[in-house]
């Protein structure tokens, strides 16, 4: 019987059973799994099976089957993935994983950078959900494969792709409407296909907006007793064609969204700004020359922006930060057998550029960074083992050497053992080194980068086709990270932290028969401080979920989920804490037809109210109601 066993992460897909498993008559009726593969770990296409270290993948199923109304609220359910947003939609902030910062977390658009230069934040809110074909998000330090910022992992965002329909037409159009709470309202198209010439194709585009919610709590300095409002629009695309000596490609995602916020003014303070629009655009193109069959390179040139414009109506001044990147990327892989041991090794250079552009004081606005890399993988029967290693050159602050090795076992045909140790680093944002701010603070040019060890060991046990448990340990060491200290108007960035990281994550997975299923996780973490000898502040400790989803009946799916966090440190000395909170959601998806389907999703049902960043309130009972249908 073909088997599939999952790595660390992936039990979540157990749930979408339909997309994973058939039944096959001529085999007696057995289950097969399908084999899942994965671009990110290696940056190169892989087995989900052989994966050395903790892997998750959000399939485009369930990111329709959640209740979730945007990316943020998609990533905080899963297992190691934080989620801090000062606000709701829109509100700045982002996601992180193991217990790291945003900055210390690599998020990516089929493959290229989307964070901004200045703030290393990248703009989850202006990715909608339904551009999205799957997340793949690799845990763990990952330098060796991107270079810089892949410290805690990288969630890595693909698009949709084309190709021929599930209805198996050559083409179809998916058109979904909806409204929400508090008011609002998106529509989306997306168009997919195979030409006749063998071009596979997706192109589409969707609105958004609500009139949210007010993000402040009223006892805060900067409060505006109004609701902020968030509106956007985008588009993306996705062409790709096979040729007998090769592929070529071409991705891109361009979007732009306006967000209200509070912000009033301090005495002194001529601006208060209070609304922003946002840009994110992130392109690729490329190319793959496939020289024999177990040979084959590759080249991608990519483009990005991040653009942030500060403003409040009736004020002459704005701010902008603004991040625009141009990069290359070359690599070649070569497979071969040693008798009955399989080799792939690959190596590759990479390039690009960040320049900003920016109304604030910068003494430098561009830098180039340049890197060669090689990986080496070897499967041996049940041994699958993964290195890497990477030399980055960085004009500003010289250079940077990482690796990292994987191994995993299968010691029975249902219990896969695997460890990994990786090296990472961060390089400073242009805000660390050069911003100059007389009413925030200014940088520091003679910044170190930040610098990473990390290792896990995991378990997947599969005792039957329809329960799986998986248990990851791991521990990640960082030193010289960059903090702020001073107070607002004299702060100074500095290295002035080591922090340790020790975690364990377990994720359990059932299926009581065809018509329901559960999945369990626990997520616990010791985010340590360790020059403070306290607790990170804002860091989650304790996370438990457990999610049931049930076919009611042959046109109706539902699902709920009750997530819980532990309480949390908003200081350094530990001496403040954040409660902890609990939500609950749900969602019904009921097909009118096999072409149309209508769906209600409840965000915090009991409108739990609570805090992630101190006086900013986390968005309340959210409900969705939409209808989409294929053409």
């Amino acid at each position: 019987m073909n088997r599939t066993i999952f790595a660390a992460g992936a039990c979540a897909l157990a749930l979408t059973s339909a997309a994973q498993a058939q039944s096959l008559p001529d085999l007696g009726g057995v289950t097969v799994l399908d084999t899942i593969t994965v671009t990110t770990p290696l940056r190169r296409t892989s087995s989900l099976e052989r994966t050395t270290s903790s892997v998750t993948v959000i399939a485009r199923e369930e990111i329709e089957r959640s209740a979730a109304a945007d990316l943020a609220s998609l990533l905080k359910n899963h297992t190691g993935v934080s989620v801090s947003l000062n606000g709701g939609m829109g509100a700045a902030g982002g996601a992180s994983l193991r217990g790291t910062t945003e900055s210390q977390t690599l998020v990516l658009v089929n493959g290229v950078r989307v964070a901004a230069a200045t703030s290393a934040s990248a703009a989850l809110f202006n990715i909608p959900l339904e551009s999205i074909e799957r997340v793949e998000i690799a845990k763990g330090a990952h330098s060796a494969q991107y270079g810089a910022d892949a410290i805690g992992g990288i969630i890595n965002i693909i698009t949709r792709q084309g190709g021929p329909c599930a209805n198996g037409n050559p083409s179809c159009t998916t058109v979904t409407a909806g409204v929400m709470h508090p008011w609002g309202g998106t529509l989306a198209v997306d168009r997919m296909g195979r030409s006749e010439s063998g071009w596979d194709y997706s192109f589409g585009g969707s609105l958004f907006g609500t009139r949210g919610y007010d993000f402040t709590v009223p006892s805060w300095s900067g409060h505006e007793p109004d609701d902020n409002g968030f509106a956007r629009g985008s588009l993306h695309y996705s062409l790709s064609k096979d040729y007998d000596w090769g592929r070529i490609y071409s991705t891109g995602l361009a979007s732009r969204a306006r967000t209200q916020y509070d912000n009033k003014p301090r005495p002194g303070s001529l601006l208060g700004l209070n609304e922003t629009e946002r840009d994110t655009l992130s392109g690729k193109i490329g190319a793959r020359l496939d020289h024999s069959p177990d040979w084959k390179s590759t080249l991608e040139f990519s483009a990005g922006k991040d653009e942030a414009t500060n403003f409040r109506d009736g004020v002459a001044v704005e701010n902008i930060f603004g991040t625009t990147r141009y990069g290359m990327l070359a690599s070649t892989e070569k497979s071969f057998a040693t008798g009955t041991v399989d080799h792939i090794l690959g190596f590759g250079v990479e390039a690009y550029r960040e320049e900003i552009n920016s109304t604030g004081n910068y003494a430098v606005k561009k830098r180039d960074l340049a890197a060669v890399f090689s990986q080496y993988s070897l499967e041996f029967g049940d041994l699958t083992v993964d290195a890497g290693l990477r030399f980055d050159h960085n004009e500003q602050f010289g250079e940077a050497t990482t690796y990292n090795i994987g191994a995993s076992y299968a010691v029975l045909p249902e219990l896969i053992v695997r460890a990994s140790h990786g090296t990472g680093f961060r390089a400073p944002t242009f805000n660390d080194l050069y911003y100059d701010d007389p009413e925030i603070g200014v940088g520091s040019p003679d910044l170190r980068p930040e610098r990473s060890r990390s290792w896990e060991a995991g378990v997947n046990w599969r005792p039957t086709d329809t329960t799986s448990l998986d248990v990851s340990v791991y521990r990640n060491r960082i030193k010289d990270q960059i903090g702020w200290g001073g107070v607002i108007g004299s702060l100074y960035a500095e290295n002035l932290e080591r922090v340790s990281i020790t975690g364990l994550e377990v994720t359990l997975d059932h299926r009581f028969n065809d018509r329901w299923g559960v999945r369990a996780s626990l997520d616990l973490r010791r985010p340590i401080n360790e020059v403070r000898d306290r607790y990170v502040r804002y860091q989650d400790r304790f996370r438990a979920s457990i999610e049931a989803d049930f076919q009611a009946t042959e046109k109706l799916w539902l699902k709920a989920g009750v997530f819980h966090v532990g309480d949390r440190f908003s200081n350094h000395t530990n001496t403040q804490r954040m409660p902890a909170y609990t939500t609950v959601d749900l969602s019904a998806i009921y097909s009118l037809d096999p072409q149309s389907q209508l769906k209600l999703s409840v965000e915090n049902l009991f409108d739990e109210k609570y805090e992630r960043i101190p006086n900013y309130v986390a968005p309340g009972r959210t409900i969705n109601l939409s209808l989409s249908r294929t053409f």
